[in-house]
């Protein structure tokens, strides 16, 4: 998956290693929007919102103004959300 650093982010490869072209196009897509990203890989049940998933920093794709902490922040906040009756 991929993370920008305003915490969204988007899944690549379904149960196989994304590729170079996969990843180049998020790039892309993510620079065009003045995001930076970086390339992780989870461990756990994405779909389990109240389960532990953790996150595995591969490399950065694209230059951000914040730190993979903050991105890695920002996601789980995200996430959490996603989870609530409101959200």
């Amino acid at each position: 998956m991929i993370i920008a650093e305003d915490g969204r982010h988007t899944t690549l490869g379904q149960h196989r290693s994304p590729t170079e072209e996969e990843i180049g196009q998020v790039t892309a897509s993510l620079s065009a929007h003045g995001l930076g990203g970086w390339l992780v890989l989870g461990d756990g049940d994405y779909y389990q919102i109240r389960k532990p998933f953790d996150l595995e920093k591969v490399r950065q794709v694209s230059k951000s103004q914040v730190p993979w902490e903050v991105a890695e922040t920002r996601f789980r906040d995200l996430r959490s959300r996603s989870d609530s009756p409101a959200g």
